[in-house]
């Protein structure tokens, strides 16, 4: 009965708390549809002529800053003030020079308006046509039109960005240098929008590593649209793919560092039908993204996308502020957001807390020993996987592994799915050292009596890490979800068979999230392994975040591996 009032009463807080949704409306923008002058035949000669003038152009490569030189050109033949930016970095172990270009055309006001396209491509391309050859045509062809009109209300910035494939690092840069972030209104990201099997757009609102673009940019996005008579509508993602985006906010499209600098921001890319999805992979990141897959209709599209959405930030005067995080329901315009948003995620974390207080009270010797030995058998398991990634640096600064300035290298490159062996034997058998080195530490001072103690400090590190992680981005506690499928795991259940369902269903959903968020490497073959020791070693994942996450793997590990868990399992 107590359980049924437990449940129950969870159930009406949660009701309660979505009852909070509040409803949103668009921006009020007004554009004239006759106004919208794209055309995709003339973004596709743009486009043949550019990739085709510019084959091979990866970041460093001699067409890469002839590239830039041409781009400077044409963007001051149309009378804006224009400028580079040069500054080197490091990736594959070989210094690379980046080189930004930044065009202006001054408006009535000095707020700015960001419109970016990268100029760089894949290694693993020729062309790198749809990526990004179609953001460049598009851009090129965007600068055209508003050049030639007598004033606009607002200044346009428009950014041809170079190692987008390495971490957006161009729009990085641009972001760290300019001068004032209060003056820029919105920035937009062209990518990936030109090929024949696209059929609409979708909008991707993520920062990169903090933050999540407004929800009224978006609707401005599609509202504009609408009034420009495009025949696209940009798609907002669904609630489940908001919530994911914003647990792990990792972008691949250059909007995410103007998100995570403060900037209202939003990035364009094509959508296809399921049918078309091994085309599209085929011709992603590969030598088949060439000008005989792109569209003169798809470009079309996307470019009246864009200046719709232009068009419609020129006619407002002022811009809502949006809080974060938020979750919003398309279907009925309701957004949850602010306090009861956050309260429902914390929610989530306090079971942990509670787990550890009813196993608390179950424990009858409760002496300062046990508790130290509990504390140092978790600390035996968890300074293993720290070292690990300590040693993932270690790797990199003697040569085993390779270095990159952000992002490991693009998707389909051989060094993401060609692993250097060395490095992987060395880090499995010196982790798998560590590990049983550990055990044999921990094993001098655990006893069954202190078994109890050690869950206890294992449920209350998950709690406390999850607290540490809400601070940072609310959304990331759902990535704790495999540990409270890990903890339903009891040595005591008199159906040991559940304890098998609830290991593997554990480990199914850490395949299933490193697989939502791992970026497409899993259809590289089986080379996750590989990728996630690159991320570690190159600083995408930083080392706090890393101190937090083997925290709580080391937690999970502890609590799948109770002896009679162990005998169950084996």
């Amino acid at each position: 009965m107590k359980l049924l009032f437990r449940n129950l009463f969870a159930v009406l807080t949660i009701m309660i708390l979505f009852s909070a949704c509040e409803d949103v409306t668009p921006p009020s923008s007004h554009i004239d549809g006759d106004a919208i002058q794209f055309s995709g035949e003339v973004a596709l000669d743009m486009e043949t002529d550019f990739v085709k003038r510019f084959p091979n152009r990866s970041s460093g490569m001699p067409n890469n800053r002839r590239a830039v030189d041409w781009l400077f050109t044409k963007f001051r033949s149309m009378g804006m003030y224009c400028q580079t930016d040069s500054w080197n970095i490091i990736n594959y172990n070989r210094h690379v020079k980046l080189e930004n270009l930044i065009c202006t055309l001054p408006g009535e006001s000095q707020q700015e308006i960001i419109i970016v396209a990268h100029h760089d491509q894949s290694p693993s391309t020729i062309q790198g046509a749809d990526n990004d050859g179609s953001g460049i045509a598009i851009l090129l062809q965007l600068a055209k039109i508003f050049s030639r009109e007598s004033s606009q209300k607002y200044t346009l910035v428009f950014v041809a960005s170079d190692g987008e494939e390495y971490g957006m690092l161009g729009t990085k840069r641009f972001m760290e240098r300019h001068p004032n972030h209060r003056n820029i209104i919105a920035g937009i990201s062209l990518d990936n929008l030109g090929k024949r099997y696209y059929d609409g757009i979708r909008m991707s609102a993520i920062g990169q590593f903090e933050g999540y673009g407004p929800l009224w940019l978006q609707q401005l996005a599609q509202e504009s649209s609408k009034q420009g008579e495009a025949e696209w509508i940009p798609a907002m993602k669904s609630v489940i793919e908001q919530i994911l985006d914003q647990a792990v906010p990792v972008s691949f499209m250059d909007q995410g560092p103007m998100v995570s600098a403060g900037i209202p921001a939003v990035g364009f890319a094509g959508t296809y039908p399921a049918e078309y999805s091994d085309a599209v992979w085929d011709t992603y990141h590969s030598e088949r993204d060439s000008v005989i897959y792109q569209s003169a209709h798809s470009l079309e599209q996307s470019g009246r996308v864009a200046e719709a959405t232009i068009r419609g930030l020129m006619s407002l005067d002022e811009f809502p502020k949006q809080n974060l995080p938020y979750v919003y329901r398309e279907s009925d315009f309701k957004i949850l957001q602010g306090w009861p948003l956050k309260l429902i995620l914390l929610c989530a974390i306090l079971p942990f807390f509670v787990i550890a207080g009813i196993r608390f009270r179950r424990i009858k010797e409760r002496t300062t020993q046990l508790w130290k030995n509990a504390c140092l058998s978790f600390l035996a398991m968890w300074i293993p996987l720290i070292a690990s990634i300590m040693e993932l640096y270690l790797f990199v600064k003697i040569g085993l592994m390779d270095e990159y300035h952000l992002y490991p290298a693009t998707s389909k490159d051989p060094a993401i799915y060609s692993p250097k062996w060395m490095a992987v034997i060395l880090f499995l058998v010196t982790l798998a050292a560590l590990i049983w080195l550990g055990n044999r530490f921990a094993r001098k001072f655990t006893n069954p009596s202190s078994e109890n103690h050690l869950s206890v400090v294992s449920f209350l590190v998950i709690g406390i890490g999850s607290v540490v992680i809400f601070l940072k981005n609310p959304f990331s506690v759902i990535l704790i979800l495999p540990l409270y499928i890990w903890g339903l795991i009891h040595h005591r259940s008199s159906f040991r068979w559940m304890n098998i369902v609830w290991f593997l269903l554990g480990g199914a959903m850490i395949y299933a999230l490193i697989g939502y968020f791992g970026f497409v490497i899993m259809q590289n073959d089986f080379a996750i392994l590989w990728y996630l020791m690159m991320m570690f070693s190159c600083g995408m994942i930083g080392f706090p975040t890393a101190v937090i996450i083997t925290g709580l793997l080391a937690s999970g590990i502890i609590l799948v591996k109770e002896d009679e868990v162990r005998k169950t399992l084996l």
